[in-house]
């Protein structure tokens, strides 16, 4: 890993710019927003910069899906990518929050484990984003819901501050 200073709020928005055009093409509307003030941290800024875009990628795809289905194409819905820092536990904080229809209960223990079957490569991709977050010390969580008239997933990894 090549760690470096690092805005971290610049660097996803930079990272995220290809991404806009085709969430708009898609009918998905893609925002990021930073909460408050947040601390240059020391990452891996290629490594960091490819799990928000994984992720969002990821996101992207089962909200397009969703959009098709449900809404009948219709541009309604959408990814919201938050940037903050936490201070009472001195973390850095980046969730990609989605309208998508949720990640089934059955799946959600699996999410990040590697499997060479998986549809689009998400469970190699995934267990990557995993393990990239692991060697930057950091962790990763996931809430979803994938109700009937209630669904979406929020997947959060948080950074520490200081290395």
């Amino acid at each position: 890993l090549n760690f470096e200073p690092t805005d971290l709020a610049a660097l996803v928005r930079s990272c995220l710019e290809p991404l806009a055009s085709q969430a708009g093409a898609s009918g998905v509307e893609l925002r990021v927003g930073v909460m408050g003030s947040v601390p240059r941290i020391i990452v891996d800024r290629e490594k960091i910069g490819w799990v928000v875009v994984t992720l969002v990628g990821s996101a992207l795809r089962y909200v397009a899906q969703h959009s098709e289905v449900v809404r009948g194409g219709a541009t309604t819905g959408s990814i919201i990518v938050q940037v903050s820092h936490e201070p009472m536990t001195n973390e850095i904080a980046i969730a990609v929050h989605d309208d998508g229809p949720g990640v089934p209960a059955d799946k959600l223990p699996h999410l990040f484990v590697r499997r060479a079957s998986s549809l689009h490569a998400d469970g190699l991709a995934l267990s990557l984003v995993r393990d990239v977050v692991g060697a930057h010390d950091g962790r990763i969580e996931v809430e979803t819901c994938s109700e009937r008239d209630e669904h979406g997933t929020s997947v959060t990894f948080r950074l520490p501050a200081v290395r």
